[in-house]
Protein backbone atom coordinates (compact mmCIF):
# COMPACT_ATOMS: atom_id res chain seq x y z
CA UNK A 1 0.00 0.00 0.00
CA UNK A 2 2.81 2.67 0.90
CA UNK A 3 4.72 1.68 -2.81
CA UNK A 4 1.24 2.55 -4.09
CA UNK A 5 0.62 5.79 -2.08
CA UNK A 6 4.46 6.95 -2.82
CA UNK A 7 3.48 6.40 -6.51
CA UNK A 8 0.30 8.52 -6.42
CA UNK A 9 2.36 11.24 -4.87
CA UNK A 10 4.98 10.57 -7.24
CA UNK A 11 2.44 11.51 -10.21
CA UNK A 12 0.95 14.40 -8.65
CA UNK A 13 4.14 15.76 -8.22
CA UNK A 14 4.77 15.88 -11.77
CA UNK A 15 1.07 17.01 -12.96
CA UNK A 16 0.59 19.54 -9.93
CA UNK A 17 4.56 20.32 -8.48
CA UNK A 18 4.77 23.65 -10.92
CA UNK A 19 1.34 25.10 -10.02
CA UNK A 20 1.27 24.19 -6.30
CA UNK A 21 4.85 26.24 -5.81
CA UNK A 22 3.64 29.23 -8.15
CA UNK A 23 0.67 29.62 -6.02
CA UNK A 24 2.34 29.50 -2.61
CA UNK A 25 5.24 31.24 -4.32
CA UNK A 26 2.31 34.70 -5.03
CA UNK A 27 0.94 34.16 -1.76
CA UNK A 28 4.17 34.20 0.49
CA UNK A 29 6.58 36.09 -1.79
CA UNK A 30 9.67 33.90 -1.04
CA UNK A 31 10.86 31.40 -3.71
CA UNK A 32 13.17 29.02 -1.89
CA UNK A 33 10.15 29.04 1.00
CA UNK A 34 7.60 27.98 -1.63
CA UNK A 35 10.10 25.11 -2.71
CA UNK A 36 10.76 23.85 0.57
CA UNK A 37 6.77 24.35 1.67
CA UNK A 38 6.45 22.74 -1.87
CA UNK A 39 7.62 19.59 -0.63
CA UNK A 40 6.16 19.89 2.46
CA UNK A 41 2.76 19.27 0.92
CA UNK A 42 3.51 16.48 -0.52
CA UNK A 43 4.86 15.01 2.23
CA UNK A 44 1.56 15.66 4.09
CA UNK A 45 -0.31 14.27 1.58
CA UNK A 46 1.70 10.75 1.58
CA UNK A 47 1.25 11.19 5.31
CA UNK A 48 -2.63 11.96 4.85
CA UNK A 49 -2.92 9.64 1.99
CA UNK A 50 -6.03 7.91 3.95
CA UNK A 51 -7.91 11.17 4.70
CA UNK A 52 -8.15 11.73 0.97
CA UNK A 53 -11.48 10.94 0.28
CA UNK A 54 -12.11 11.56 -3.89
CA UNK A 55 -14.57 13.96 -2.57
CA UNK A 56 -13.23 16.63 -4.51
CA UNK A 57 -9.97 16.31 -7.55
CA UNK A 58 -6.12 15.77 -6.35
CA UNK A 59 -5.50 19.17 -7.16
CA UNK A 60 -8.21 21.20 -5.14
CA UNK A 61 -7.25 18.73 -2.07
CA UNK A 62 -3.60 19.72 -2.79
CA UNK A 63 -4.22 23.28 -3.18
CA UNK A 64 -6.30 23.56 0.21
CA UNK A 65 -3.07 22.05 1.59
CA UNK A 66 -0.86 24.33 0.16
CA UNK A 67 -2.90 27.27 1.24
CA UNK A 68 -3.23 25.85 4.61
CA UNK A 69 1.09 25.58 4.73
CA UNK A 70 1.31 29.19 2.99
CA UNK A 71 -1.06 30.86 5.94
CA UNK A 72 0.90 29.14 8.79
CA UNK A 73 4.04 30.02 7.51
CA UNK A 74 2.55 33.71 7.37
CA UNK A 75 1.49 34.08 10.60
CA UNK A 76 4.58 32.62 11.88
CA UNK A 77 6.17 34.77 9.65
CA UNK A 78 4.37 37.87 11.60
CA UNK A 79 5.55 36.37 15.17
CA UNK A 80 9.27 36.55 13.69
CA UNK A 81 11.70 39.57 12.61
CA UNK A 82 14.27 39.19 10.38
CA UNK A 83 15.64 41.06 7.56
CA UNK A 84 15.33 39.66 3.77
CA UNK A 85 19.05 39.98 1.98
CA UNK A 86 17.49 40.44 -1.44
CA UNK A 87 14.29 39.26 -3.37
CA UNK A 88 14.33 35.96 -4.57
CA UNK A 89 13.34 35.88 -7.72
CA UNK A 90 13.73 32.52 -10.33
CA UNK A 91 16.83 33.04 -13.00
CA UNK A 92 15.84 35.09 -16.05
CA UNK A 93 15.35 32.87 -18.98
CA UNK A 94 17.09 34.62 -22.34
CA UNK A 95 14.09 33.75 -24.69
CA UNK A 96 13.13 37.16 -25.21
CA UNK A 97 15.07 40.19 -25.87
CA UNK A 98 17.01 41.63 -22.93
CA UNK A 99 15.51 44.61 -22.73
CA UNK A 100 11.95 43.23 -22.96
CA UNK A 101 12.84 40.65 -20.20
CA UNK A 102 13.79 43.44 -17.42
CA UNK A 103 10.22 45.42 -18.74
CA UNK A 104 8.84 42.57 -18.09
CA UNK A 105 10.18 41.36 -14.64
CA UNK A 106 10.26 45.06 -13.65
CA UNK A 107 6.14 45.11 -14.34
CA UNK A 108 5.36 41.33 -12.89
CA UNK A 109 7.13 42.12 -10.04
CA UNK A 110 5.02 45.46 -9.76
CA UNK A 111 2.27 43.72 -9.69
CA UNK A 112 3.04 40.91 -7.46
CA UNK A 113 3.96 43.52 -5.06
CA UNK A 114 0.60 44.95 -5.66
CA UNK A 115 -1.05 41.27 -5.16
CA UNK A 116 0.81 40.82 -2.23
CA UNK A 117 -0.43 44.05 -0.51
CA UNK A 118 -3.87 42.73 -0.78
CA UNK A 119 -5.28 41.46 3.04
CA UNK A 120 -4.72 37.13 2.47
CA UNK A 121 -8.44 36.61 2.38
CA UNK A 122 -8.58 38.35 -1.30
CA UNK A 123 -5.05 37.68 -2.22
CA UNK A 124 -5.72 34.05 -2.12
CA UNK A 125 -8.87 34.23 -4.25
CA UNK A 126 -7.14 36.56 -6.40
CA UNK A 127 -3.93 34.24 -7.05
CA UNK A 128 -6.37 30.75 -7.43
CA UNK A 129 -8.54 32.76 -9.67
CA UNK A 130 -6.07 34.35 -12.09
CA UNK A 131 -3.05 32.55 -11.90
CA UNK A 132 -4.20 29.14 -11.53
CA UNK A 133 -7.46 29.60 -13.36
CA UNK A 134 -9.75 27.92 -11.22
CA UNK A 135 -13.28 28.50 -11.50
CA UNK A 136 -15.65 30.00 -8.23
CA UNK A 137 -17.00 26.16 -7.80
CA UNK A 138 -13.30 25.09 -7.62
CA UNK A 139 -11.80 28.18 -5.60
CA UNK A 140 -14.86 27.31 -3.19
CA UNK A 141 -13.77 23.68 -2.65
CA UNK A 142 -10.18 24.94 -2.00
CA UNK A 143 -11.38 26.95 0.59
CA UNK A 144 -13.83 25.07 1.92
CA UNK A 145 -16.32 28.74 1.41
CA UNK A 146 -19.81 28.83 -0.27
CA UNK A 147 -19.83 29.71 -3.80
CA UNK A 148 -21.20 33.38 -2.79
CA UNK A 149 -18.86 34.04 -0.36
CA UNK A 150 -15.73 33.19 -2.76
CA UNK A 151 -17.60 35.63 -5.15
CA UNK A 152 -17.81 38.20 -2.67
CA UNK A 153 -13.95 37.93 -2.09
CA UNK A 154 -13.40 38.34 -5.41
CA UNK A 155 -15.17 40.89 -6.33
CA UNK A 156 -13.89 43.01 -3.31
CA UNK A 157 -10.19 41.77 -3.60
CA UNK A 158 -10.80 42.80 -7.60
CA UNK A 159 -11.62 46.38 -6.26
CA UNK A 160 -8.76 46.81 -3.99
CA UNK A 161 -6.31 45.22 -6.31
CA UNK A 162 -7.53 48.09 -8.89
CA UNK A 163 -6.94 50.55 -5.98
CA UNK A 164 -3.47 49.99 -4.98
CA UNK A 165 -2.41 49.37 -8.66
CA UNK A 166 -3.61 53.19 -8.97
CA UNK A 167 -1.78 54.17 -6.32
CA UNK A 168 1.13 52.35 -8.08
CA UNK A 169 0.49 54.25 -11.44
CA UNK A 170 -0.17 50.49 -12.85
CA UNK A 171 -3.56 50.94 -14.04
CA UNK A 172 -4.86 54.62 -15.45
CA UNK A 173 -6.69 56.59 -12.23
CA UNK A 174 -10.24 57.04 -14.67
Amino acid sequence: MEDCNWQKVDEWMRLYGDRIIRVIYLIIDNYHVAEELTQEVFVKAYKNMDSFRGDSSPYTWLYRIALNLSKNHLSRKSRIWFIPFKNEEKACRLTEPLEETVINKAISGRVRGCILKLPLIYREVIVLHYFEDLKISEIARVLAQPEGTVKSKLFRGRELLETIMKKEGLKDGR
